[in-house]
C-alpha cells in the first residue's frame, strides 16, 4: 500500500539547513515517504499567518494526508505538542493555535504528544520540529495510531475567532492575508456571502468597499479589466479577494491584515 502524503509547512525558510534536515528525519524514519513542502516562508513566529496558510492548503489533498506543521517561537516551554485526527486528515505541530482548521472540525480528536519514545533522543530544547514532530509524522505515516502518542485531550489553545459580521444590508469582514502577488484574501467566503445575499444571483449586483475606494460587481478572472483596474474577485481558496489588473492591490491601497472590507448589494 502507497504511504500517505505528507506535508510540511513552517517559518524556518530556506537559507538555513532547517527544512533539509527535517526532510532527512522524515526519509530515515518513514523512507520512501512522499513530502510536500507547502511553504516555509511563514514570517517568524506569525502563528496566525501559518494557520491560515494551512487552511487554505489542507483542503485540497486527500483523506489520509498528514500535516506537519512547525511555527513555534514556544519551542523549548512547557507548551505542549499535538496530534490531530480531523477531517479525515492527521495535524501535527506545538499547542499554539497553529493547527486551528483542524482544532475547530466537530470531528477533531486531540492528543498530547507524550510518549517519549516515538521522539529523537536527545530532544533539542530549539529544534522539535526535528527531534519531535517529524518523528511522530513519520510514525504516522508508517500506520502508528494517534493514540499511542499521549492521552486525548480537551483544552488545546485555540486562535481568536474574527467571524464576518452582518450590520444591516452590509457584510463586514477583514484583510487576513497578502500573497506574493499583492492580492488582499478576507475571510469573506463565498458562502458566507451567498448566505448573507440570497437574493443577489448575478456576481455584478454586488459592491465591495475597501479602505476609500469602492468596487462594483465581481470579476471572474485576474485579467477581468484593463491594467491598472481594482477588482473584487472570489479566489481559488473560496475567499473574496481585493486585486489590481497586473499590480499589487496591496501596495496601490496601503491594504494589510486586519484592514476592514465590506460587501453590499448594489443599490
Amino acid at each position: 500500500m502507497p504511504r500517505p502524503i505528507l506535508t510540511f509547512l513552517s517559518d524556518f525558510g530556506l537559507s538555513d539547513w532547517f527544512v533539509g534536515v527535517v526532510h532527512g528525519v522524515l526519509h530515515s524514519d518513514a523512507p520512501g515517504i512522499h513530502v510536500v513542502d507547502l511553504a516555509h516562508s511563514v514570517p517568524p513566529g506569525n502563528i496566525a499567518r501559518g494557520a491560515f496558510m494551512l487552511e487554505a492548503a489542507a483542503p485540497d489533498f486527500p483523506a489520509g494526508t498528514i500535516h506537519l506543521a512547525v511555527v513555534d517561537p514556544g519551542v523549548g516551554t512547557d507548551r505542549r505538542a499535538l496530534a490531530v485526527s480531523a477531517r479525515g486528515q492527521l495535524f501535527v505541530g506545538p499547542d499554539n493555535g497553529l493547527l486551528e482548521w483542524a482544532l475547530c472540525a466537530p470531528d477533531a480528536r486531540v492528543h498530547e504528544l507524550t510518549e517519549q519514545r516515538h521522539f529523537r533522543a536527545p530532544v533539542s530544547r530549539t529544534f522539535h520540529g526535528r527531534d519531535v514532530f517529524a518523528p511522530v509524522a513519520a510514525a504516522l505515516a508508517n500506520g502508528t495510531t494517534i493514540e499511542s502518542f499521549g492521552a486525548r485531550i480537551q483544552d488545546p489553545v485555540r486562535l481568536p475567532q474574527h467571524d464576518p459580521e452582518r450590520r444591516g444590508d452590509t457584510l463586514i469582514g477583514r484583510v487576513v492575508f497578502i500573497d506574493r502577488f499583492g492580492n488582499a484574501l478576507t475571510n469573506l467566503t463565498a458562502e458566507a456571502i451567498r448566505a448573507a445575499f440570497i437574493a443577489a444571483d448575478d456576481d455584478a449586483s454586488f459592491e465591495v468597499t475597501v479602505l476609500d475606494r469602492t468596487i462594483r460587481g465581481l470579476a471572474r478572472s485576474y485579467g477581468d479589466a484593463p491594467v491598472g483596474t481594482l477588482l473584487a474577485i472570489l479566489g481559488s481558496s473560496g475567499r473574496l479577494e481585493v486585486a489590481q489588473v497586473g499590480g499589487a492591490a496591496s501596495d496601490r491601497l496601503g491594504l494589510g491584515e486586519g484592514d476592514a472590507v465590506t460587501v453590499r448589494r448594489r443599490g
